[in-house]
């Protein structure tokens, strides 16, 4: 599993819903690329819910980090509310996201440990209302949360074609961010990743000896984040970043059933080397209501 409460030094990633009626509105199928996902955005507006399962995982010079592979599972209802845990590979769940509730899954099974987070839209954002108190202060599952990723991708720079080849009864969406695109999104999420696990500085000047130590030990904690950051802010700097998304449809009822995501930075390395990193997600969705 993930270690869901570091960013790894060094690299920079570690840091959809029931069918529309034709009246009046085209499928997927009829309309230009560039159009389907507001279909698809309309299409989910229009269910009262939705399970998903997915993984996420950091691959640096086509090596998986192991500690970096997230399987995750979730259901969102209601719309706006959306909860998602932690699963285990290979059908090894503590509990199916399909067949648990949030209760259950809290409580975990075993010794298996199982995170999970409750988000809530409001005020067209998304706010975390709890979260497992082992994720600390980084939660890796907030940006895992599907609804918000087509939310944000719909409105993104970018370009929009159909992918050739695709199984009968679904469309594939080829979407690729602009390359401005792609720098600012990766660096918003740096940002609020590296602000989440900030450390305390406080210091008093009559505190005893023993707070004191405390104190400079927390002092030193902020500057070596302060050095990492600026690290990992160079790196961006240098780094040519592309994003792709993959989004299968289905284009008879406007509902996503798969969404996919690889983004690539390419970076100077040590002693001139140049160093890949690739981030991939997928998520499947799955028991629409």
């Amino acid at each position: 599993m993930m270690n869901l409460r570091c960013v790894r030094t060094g690299t920079l990633a570690l840091l959809m819903l029931s069918s529309l009626t034709f009246s009046g509105c085209a499928g997927v199928k009829d309309k230009p690329a560039a159009e389907d996902l507001n279909l698809v955005m309309a299409g989910m507006d229009g269910t009262d819910g939705v399970s998903f399962e997915g993984a996420a995982a950091l691959l640096i010079d086509g090596k998986t980090i192991p500690e970096s592979s997230l399987y995750y599972g979730g259901k969102v209802a209601d719309h706006n509310r959306v909860s998602l845990y932690s699963l285990l590979p290979d059908g090894g769940h503590p509990a199916s996201a399909a067949e648990s509730g949030p209760r259950s899954l809290e409580q975990g099974s075993g010794d298996a440990p199982v995170y999970y987070t409750r988000m809530v839209k409001e005020d067209g954002k998304w706010t975390m209302k709890k979260a497992s108190p082992a994720l600390g202060g980084s939660n890796p599952l907030e940006a895992l949360n599907p609804l918000r990723q087509l939310e944000e991708l719909e409105k993104m720079g970018k370009k929009v074609t159909e992918e050739a080849g695709s199984a009968r009864g679904t469309r594939v969406l080829r979407i690729e961010l602009t390359a401005e695109e792609a720098r600012r999104q990766l660096s918003a999420e740096l940002a609020q990743k590296m602000q989440a696990i900030k450390p305390a500085a406080r210091i008093g000047a009559a505190a005893p000896a023993d707070t004191q130590a405390k104190a400079l030990a927390a002092k030193t904690a902020l500057w070596e984040w302060e050095q990492k950051q600026t690290e990992l802010q160079q790196r961006l700097n240098q780094a040519d970043i592309r994003t792709v998304y993959y989004l299968k449809v289905d284009p008879k009822r406007n509902l996503p059933i798969r969404l996919t995501s690889n983004r690539t930075l390419t970076y100077p390395g040590k002693a001139g080397a140049t160093t890949e990193e690739a981030y991939i997600t997928q998520v499947d969705f799955y028991g629409y209501q």
